[in-house]
């Protein structure tokens, strides 16, 4: 039995996670430098305040060009939902690296309601984004499949 991982196949996904981590969470603690405190735990607060807006643009974008880059639509989909575990995670070790480390802060992230909320706004943002790039590169291979077809 031959055992042999694709690489290839994940780069999108790996790149997708690099420039979250780089570039969105780069951003919003930029943005807000030491006072970020839990605008980086909970991402809806950044996202949604006039100051820090391009934040949620940069989201939509990054997984808008993941799902584009992926061959079949269906795994840039399944991908930008496993991208928001992730997002989760990267928040708290942002928040860990400007607060410092406090183990109790993923028993207290849990218990209150606007986890719940982060939750839910990552989620739309990943799936609506997901979504326009699925029917953008649908609607680009349709309009090429046409364009040889005039052109025959």
């Amino acid at each position: 039995m031959k055992f042999k991982i694709e690489f290839g196949r994940q780069g999108n996904f790996i790149v997708a996670l690099l420039l979250l981590h780089f570039v969105f969470f780069g951003y919003i603690c930029n943005i807000y430098e030491r006072t970020v405190g839990e605008k980086v735990l909970f991402l809806y607060q950044a996202m949604f305040d006039p100051i820090a807006i391009l934040s949620g643009i940069l989201l939509f974008g990054i997984v808008f060009l993941m799902v584009l880059r992926e061959n079949f639509f269906e795994y840039g989909i399944r991908n930008s939902i496993w991208l928001i575990p992730f997002i989760i995670v990267m928040s708290w070790i942002w928040y860990w690296f400007i607060n410092g480390f406090d183990i109790f802060m993923i028993g207290f992230y849990f218990t209150r309601f606007e986890t719940y909320i982060n939750i839910l706004v990552l989620l739309g943002i990943n799936i609506l984004s997901a979504l326009l790039a699925a029917i953008t590169k649908e609607s680009y291979a349709r309009f090429t499949k046409r364009t040889k077809e005039i052109e025959t």
